[in-house]
C-alpha cells in the first residue's frame, strides 16, 4: 500500500484523510502482511513539517506492517525526491511477488458531481473592495477588504474556514516570459488545470491563468541544463529566480509554447482566512488581503494572487473560488466560553467572523482580542468595526502598534506577558485560545510566551509545554497560521 499524505495547518492530518488516521491510531489491527512506502508531504518553514506522514508511518510500523520502500519526506513539491520516490517503488514492487488484481475497493465520489470544490471551481464575482490602510509613503501596507458573493453556488462554509482563490499572473511577467522564449503567445496549446474548461487555449492565455511564473520547475531546469551546458543553475531559489529570469538566461534555445508549458508547474490557489460569518450573510464570503511586494535579483516583484486581486480586480471581476475547511479552527460549541484571540495584521480576518457569529448569537463569553499592526494611524485593520464592537462590551480590546514608538518595539507577544495573569486564568477556567498568522516568528513566540506565562503562575517549563499540549489537544489551543 502506498501513502502520499501532507499536513495540514498546525501539524495536523489534511481533512480528507482525517477518519483514516484517526482509525489508523484506534485500530489494533494486525497489519504483518501489509507492505507500505509513505510519502510525507510538507514545508520545511513549518515546526510540524511533514509530521502527518511520519505520524503515519510510525503507526504503520507498531501494527507490524512491513516498509518495503524507505519513507520520502517532500520539502514544498520537491520534484526531484518525489521522482526517487517513485523509482524506488517501481524497482522494489516486482520483487514483492504480489498478485495483479482489479481494484476490490467501490469508488466513490466524495463531492456531488453538481457541487463546486478545488478541481470545479465556483465563477463569483466582486461585489465590494476598499482599501483598510492608509499607505503614505513607499513600503507601507496595502491591505483590502474584499467582499466575493457565492450567491447560486450552494457553497457553505463554517467560520474558521478559508476561501480558495485561483489568481492569475501578472500580464507584464507573460510578456516577459514570451519575449525570453521568442513567442508571440498565439500558440493554441493544450492544458490540464482545473480551473481550466477547455483543453486548448491560447499560449498567452495559458501562461496568464493556468501555469506558476515564480517557481521554475525542476524539469525546466533540467531541460534548460541539456540545452545550455555552461549555464550553472543556482540551487538556492533567490539566486535561481523566476520563471522570466531563468528563460532569458538562456537566449539560444528553440521554444514551442506545448514545450514550455508542458515544462512548468501549474498555477496552484491560494487561500485566504474567511473574515465574514455565514450567519451574518450566507451568500457574501468577505476577505482580507495584504498586497506582497518585495525584490528580487535587484528588482521589483509582486504576489501572484494578493496584488491581482487588490490592483487588478474590481468590483464586478469574475474569480475561480471554492471552500477550504479548517475543521481544526473553530469557536466553542459553548457561547458562554471564554475565548482569547491573538492575531496581529490580516491573521484578524477569520477573528472577524468569529466576533460578529458571536455577537449574532449573543454568546455571554467573554471574547479578548490582541491585534497588532505597525501603525495605529496606517494599518489599524477594521478599527471603526472594533472599537464599535468594544464600546458595546462585546470585546475586550488589546492592541500593539510595533513602529509608533521609535524607543521599544511592542508585539502582541508583549502585551500577552503584561496581562500574564488574566491569561493564565482564562486558560486555566476552561478558555480556548486561538492563534492566527505568521508561523515563523508570530506564533513562535507566542507559543513561547504562553509557556513563559504558565512558568511564571506557578508551573515547571515542561508543566508548561504539557499544559498547553492538554490544551491543543482537546481543541482548546487552535492556530491557523502560515509561513
Amino acid at each position: 500500500m502506498l501513502f502520499i499524505i501532507s499536513t495540514s495547518g498546525d501539524g495536523v492530518p489534511p481533512t480528507d484523510a482525517r477518519e483514516f488516521v484517526e482509525f489508523l491510531d484506534s485500530t489494533k489491527l494486525d497489519l504483518s502482511h501489509l507492505h507500505y512506502s509513505v510519502l510525507a508531504l510538507g514545508d520545511s518553514n513549518y515546526p510540524q513539517y511533514c509530521k502527518t506522514g511520519i505520524h503515519v508511518h510510525d503507526r504503520l510500523q507498531t501494527l507490524g506492517a512491513m516498509e518495503f520502500v524507505r519513507k520520502h519526506n517532500v520539502d514544498m513539491e520537491n520534484a526531484e525526491t518525489i521522482e526517487k520516490w517513485m523509482c524506488s517503488v517501481l524497482e522494489t514492487l516486482p520483487t514483492l511477488n504480489i498478485d495483479t488484481q482489479e481494484d476490490y475497493l467501490n469508488l466513490v465520489e466524495d463531492q456531488d458531481s453538481r457541487s463546486y470544490n478545488r478541481n470545479k471551481p465556483f465563477q463569483a464575482t466582486i461585489k465590494k473592495k476598499y482599501m483598510l490602510t492608509t499607505p503614505s509613503s513607499v513600503g507601507d501596507k496595502e491591505t483590502m477588504h474584499i467582499e466575493i458573493d457565492l450567491s447560486g453556488s450552494c457553497l457553505s462554509w463554517i467560520s474558521g474556514d478559508a476561501l480558495g482563490i485561483y489568481p492569475e499572473n501578472n500580464p507584464p511577467e507573460v510578456v516577459e516570459v514570451l519575449n525570453a522564449v521568442k513567442l508571440d503567445g498565439t500558440e493554441i496549446v493544450y492544458v490540464e488545470h482545473p480551473a481550466c474548461q477547455v483543453e486548448k487555449v491560447t499560449l498567452q492565455t495559458a501562461l496568464t491563468k493556468y501555469y506558476n511564473l515564480k517557481d521554475p520547475s525542476s524539469a525546466l531546469i533540467k531541460y534548460l541544463m541539456t540545452k545550455d551546458p555552461a549555464n550553472k543553475f543556482s540551487e538556492n531559489k533567490e539566486l535561481l529566480g523566476e520563471v522570466r529570469d531563468v528563460l532569458s538566461s538562456c537566449k539560444n534555445v528553440s521554444w514551442s509554447g506545448q514545450r514550455l508549458v508542458d515544462l512548468l508547474k501549474p498555477l496552484q490557489p491560494r487561500y485566504y482566512s474567511i473574515s465574514s460569518s455565514p450567519l451574518i450573510n450566507p451568500n457574501i464570503a468577505c476577505i482580507t488581503v495584504a498586497s506582497v511586494k518585495y525584490q528580487l535579483l535587484g528588482k521589483d516583484r509582486t504576489g501572484v494572487c494578493s496584488v491581482h486581486l487588490n490592483d487588478r480586480c474590481s468590483v464586478g471581476t469574475s474569480l475561480g473560488v471554492f471552500i477550504s475547511q479548517n475543521p481544526d479552527f473553530r469557536l466553542p460549541a459553548n457561547g458562554n466560553t471564554d475565548i482569547l484571540l491573538i492575531g496581529p495584521g490580516t491573521g484578524i480576518a477569520p477573528f472577524m467572523a468569529f466576533i460578529a457569529e458571536r455577537v449574532q448569537e449573543g454568546a455571554q463569553g467573554r471574547t479578548i482580542l490582541y491585534f497588532g499592526c505597525q501603525s495605529k494611524l496606517k494599518d489599524f485593520l477594521y478599527k471603526d468595526q472594533l472599537g464599535q464592537w468594544e464600546k458595546d462590551n462585546h470585546i475586550a480590546l488589546h492592541c500593539a502598534f510595533s513602529r509608533d514608538n521609535p524607543n521599544r518595539k511592542m508585539y502582541v507577544q508583549n502585551l500577552l506577558a503584561k496581562q500574564h495573569r488574566d491569561v493564565y486564568q482564562l486558560m486555566q477556567k476552561g478558555g480556548h485560545v486561538y492563534v492566527c498568522g505568521d508561523a515563523t516568528y508570530m506564533a513562535h513566540d507566542v507559543h513561547n510566551t504562553l509557556i513563559d506565562i504558565c512558568v511564571k503562575e506557578g508551573l515547571t517549563k515542561s508543566g508548561a509545554m504539557e499544559f498547553l499540549s492538554m490544551l491543543s489537544s482537546h481543541g482548546r489551543y487552535q492556530k491557523d497560521v502560515w509561513v
